[in-house]
């Protein structure tokens, strides 16, 4: 007679030998983890005082390398940040004190004299290349700004070479003087720059010419119908 089958039993899942984390363990798990989010952060790190030699204390050793060498490469870079910004702010002054010597420089090769009241003479000398040209023009319109002035003399005695862009200096100078109400009296041309004008075609009708200074002077005073007062 057979016998009747037994039902199976479920089977009991086999025992593990992997050791439980000790409390310790788990303290230093989670004091790395906090290292590495500092680390990766940019945060300052804590050194671990680690004497295991195991697996946990291998991982919190390397841990501690890391960043170490992160503080000393993040040291170095604020180093040599600040010295950038060091020299930068070298350079920076360095262009101001060079714009202020422009400036004198500007303001010595190209005087601007309040010969009387509401006359001014501005004797032009040596080249004058773009730059200077604008800085001319500006120093000026504002010399005419603050002095009120209703007369220009333009003295070219001293500009060997008239070309078309000192021309074209001389008219616009004229031009934004005439904006502001003063007329300009152009002085100081020489037989040879006439000669040079007049051969470029070159159009100076907004000037009232004078053969000199004295001359300038002269047709001054009779624009302001004499009343020219010594300043």
């Amino acid at each position: 007679m057979d016998q009747p089958e037994r039902p199976e039993q479920p089977a009991t899942p086999a025992s593990t030998n992997q050791p439980r984390l000790s409390r310790e363990d788990r303290a230093l798990i989670r004091t790395i983890g906090s290292t590495l989010r500092k680390v990766i952060q940019g945060e300052a790190a804590e050194h671990l005082t680690i004497d295991r030699l195991d697996e946990l204390g291998i991982l919190a050793n390397m841990v501690n390398r890391v960043s170490k060498e992160l503080a000393i490469s993040r040291e170095q870079d604020q180093k040599h940040l600040a010295e950038l910004e060091a020299r930068l702010e070298e350079l920076k002054a360095a262009r101001e004190t060079e714009e202020r010597l422009l400036y004198t420089i500007d303001e010595i090769s190209t005087p601007i004299l309040n010969i009387f009241s509401n006359v001014v003479l501005m004797p032009l000398i040596g080249a004058i290349d773009s730059n200077r040209a604008q800085r001319m023009i500006t120093l000026l319109l504002e010399h005419v700004v603050r002095t009120r002035s209703t007369v220009v003399i333009l003295d070219i005695t001293a500009v060997s070479l008239i070309d078309t862009q000192v021309a074209n200096v001389l008219i616009r100078a004229a031009q934004s003087c005439n904006l502001l109400g003063a007329g300009v009296i152009l002085c100081g041309m020489t037989p040879d720059v006439a000669q040079v004008v007049v051969s470029l075609g070159i159009d100076l009708s907004i000037f009232q010419t004078s053969s000199d200074l004295q001359e300038a002077l002269s047709t001054a005073m009779r624009t302001l119908k004499y009343r020219i007062q010594p300043m």
